[in-house]
This record gives structure tokens, sequence and C-alpha cells, in this order.
């Protein structure tokens, strides 16, 4: 059976539901993980608000507001900058710690945190570089227009799952995800699609239920903890939906038979190896 009619008889429903069913089975050793390294987003965010400069340009001659406007919007940038990159490595590393962790419990192997931990250590250059690569295309495509970059996201999709378990090269990863997104990236959109709009509903379900505690500055510390839990709760559900596709369309993958073999002179049904034919003795190849 092909593979992508296969993938055809399984619901973006199901594969959903089995992902939410697998998470959370495991969710104490899920949660965790991310609510530290959400903590440690926060903590970067108001470090770079802290650091950053207020806007109070000077009000004497223009050439003394041009001078100032560089050196802010320098700064600023600088600090942006590093603070995109510290959060950039902290997201990778849980989604990449969470698919290896998946991965090793749907393989049946013995799946720990530390196992994970030492694992991605060793990968993350290389799952740096296909955030990278991918992060880039995406957004070129997006750039010229919308439908290039959706499917470049969707084709390069599957490349992380697909380099921690087979642990081949960056660029070996990202062609093993285009081959097992070949001829139904459509699904794997739809997939995709259905988990930015159950993160969507909830991200805004965060601001409906913290609208009350804008209205008290005592209370802002306690919104942002029930952001951070909430957040912390639903981001695992990304890496195990993409670490269950991966599994699933792997296991799916069926290679073409070998061809089978006669021999030319009395029609034996011949082995896919043989040089001689076992009836009649006469060489093949």
């Amino acid at each position: 059976m092909d593979a992508g009619d296969s993938f055809h008889r399984i619901s973006i429903l199901e594969i959903l539901d089995r992902s939410f069913s697998f998470y959370i089975d495991r969710i104490e050793n899920f949660f965790p993980i991310f609510l530290l390294l959400n903590v440690a987003n926060i903590f970067l965010v108001y470090t770079a608000r802290f650091v950053m400069p207020k806007f109070n340009p000077p009000y004497g001659s223009l050439n003394d507001l041009l001078i100032w406007l560089i050196n802010y919007g320098s700064f600023t940038a600088a600090i942006l900058s590093i603070l995109f990159l510290a959060t950039w490595i902290i997201t990778n590393i849980g989604n990449s710690m969470v698919i290896g962790y998946a991965l090793d419990v749907f393989e049946g192997r013995r799946a720990s945190i530390r196992e994970s931990i030492t694992l991605i250590s060793h990968l993350l250059w290389k799952v740096l570089a296909i955030s990278l690569i991918t992060g880039i295309l995406i957004a070129l495509g997006f750039l010229l227009l919308i439908l290039p970059g959706i499917i470049i996201m969707v084709i390069f999709s599957l490349s992380i799952p697909a380099l921690i378990y087979e642990q081949t090269s960056v660029f070996s990863s990202l062609r093993r995800s285009k081959e097992l997104t070949n001829n139904r990236w459509w699904r794997v959109f739809l997939l995709l699609l259905a988990i930015f709009i159950i993160f969507a509903v909830i991200y805004l379900l965060i601001e409906v239920l913290t609208i009350p505690f804008n209205q008290i500055n005592q209370h802002f510390l306690i919104k942002e903890i029930i952001r951070v839990i909430i957040i912390s709760l639903i981001e695992p559900i990304y890496p195990v939906n993409m670490a269950y596709l991966y599994y699933y369309l792997r296991e799916q993958k069926i290679y073409p038979p070998r061809e089978v073999k006669f021999c030319y002179i009395c029609g034996q049904i011949l082995p896919y190896d043989a040089i001689y034919c076992p009836n009649c003795g006469r060489r093949i190849s």
C-alpha cells in the first residue's frame, strides 16, 4: 500500500487525538521542561526591558536629535537581536527534547528526560542549523508570496524529527522531510493549521482570562504567572504532534518490491541476487 494512501486513511483529528493522549499521559515529563524554559524566556524579556534606555530624545538641535536616534536605535537593535537569539535557542531546545523523548517511546526504547538532554546536546548545532535554514526560506517565501512560504514550511516541517531519529546530516534531514511530505503536503498543512488554531484560541483565552488583572497593578505578577503556566501546558502539543506525524509516515513508508527475475532459458523463478540458474545452471548475469 502506498504511504500517501495510508496517510489519507487517518484523519487529522485522529492524529491530534493520539498526540493529545500521548501528551496527557506524560504531562509530568513535558510540562516542567517548558515551564523552566518559559521562565527563562520571561527573565530575558524583563532583563532586556530593564537594560533598554527610555525613549527620551533631546529637544535641542537637529544634529543632537539625529545622533541620539542613531545611538538609541543601534543599542535597541542589539538588545532585541540578543533577546531573539536567546529565546530562539531556548525554544528549539525545548521542542527537540520533547521530540526526542516521544520518538524513544514510539520506538519502544527506554525514554528519559536526561537521555533526551544528552542527545540534544550533541545535535543542538544541527537543530539550530535546520531551524535557521528553514526559517530563512519560509521568511523569503512569505516575502515573495504567502503560498511559497506555506509550502516550504510544510515540506520541511519534519526535518528536526528526522534529524533526531535518523541522526543524519542537516541537508539529509531536510531531504528526508521533503520525501515524507511528498504528495501529502496538503494533509500536513491541515495538521499544522489545526495546531495553529488551537494555539491562537488558547492565547486569546489567556488574554481574556487575565483582563481583570490589568486593572490592578499589584496583580501584574499574578497575570504573568498564569500566562506562563498555561503557555507551558500547551506548547508541548506542537513537538509531540510533529514527532507522531514523522513516526507514522516513516512507518507507513513502503519500499517498492524487487522485480521478479526469471531464467530466460528454462523459465525458473530466480532469487533476486542469483548469478546462475539453480535449475539449468545457465549463467544469468
